[in-house]
């Protein structure tokens, strides 16, 4: 979860201690936006080849629940 949650960081470019796993990505962590959202759907296939639906994506509410997609493959 550790790299999970430094990988997310950097999609953020935040410092990874602004980051924990009950972070609610889309309200707490600064400049949300689609292509964030596109940019963490990349990383996650990227780094860890899950490939995560938008459906699935949208349902993602804190960092753990994205960190569950890919550890669920």
């Amino acid at each position: 979860m550790e790299e999970f949650i430094e990988l997310v960081a950097e999609v953020f470019e935040v410092e990874p201690e602004e980051v924990s796993a009950d972070s609610v990505f889309r309200t707490e962590l600064p400049d949300f936006s689609s292509m964030v959202g596109f940019s963490l759907i990349v990383m996650m296939e990227d780094e860890y080849g899950v490939r995560v639906s938008v459906e699935d994506f949208l349902k993602c509410q804190t960092v753990a629940d994205l960190y569950a997609q890919v550890t669920a493959a």
